[in-house]
């Protein structure tokens, strides 16, 4: 695939599609491509994560406590690693053979800072989710309590 094969794709995916197409082309060009064969592992749970992936071909299977989900082309594993330091919550390994992106969380940082305005609908986004999910776990919370 070309460099701007991956640049229309990533600018389709959250948090990408915040970014003007000047951002999306620099992290493209920073990614890391990888190759991996089926049943190859990604990572490994309580791996320091500090980078997301973005799955160009293929599929990858994550999982965690017994539970099994697979994502396909298209798809960004880790986000969260964008934006702070976190750990693996699952295992990840190809289903089939796989090319990603390697998203490093420092660079996508540091293209924030060169786009400011971006930056602020990041944030907005993130804090809109966050949000979104906090109410999600406070109704589970006050149906778990209820008499």
């Amino acid at each position: 695939m070309s460099l701007e094969n991956d640049v229309r794709r990533l600018a389709a995916t959250r948090p990408f599609n915040l970014l003007p197409r000047e951002a999306v082309q620099l992290l493209a060009f920073s990614c890391e491509r990888r190759a991996l064969k089926a049943g190859q592992s990604l990572f490994a749970a309580g791996d320091a994560a500090d980078a997301a992936f973005f799955v160009l071909t293929g599929e990858i299977v994550l999982k965690a406590e017994g539970a099994e989900r697979r994502v396909k082309a298209g798809a960004l594993i880790g986000e969260t690693a964008l934006a702070t330091e976190v750990r693996r919550g699952s295992n990840a390994e190809a289903a089939v053979d796989s090319t990603l992106l390697r998203v490093p969380g420092e660079t996508f940082r540091r293209v924030l800072l060169e786009f400011p305005e971006a930056a602020a609908e990041v944030r907005a986004s993130v804090w809109k989710r966050t949000r979104e999910l906090i109410d999600r776990l406070e109704a589970v919370r006050a149906r778990a309590f209820e008499v």
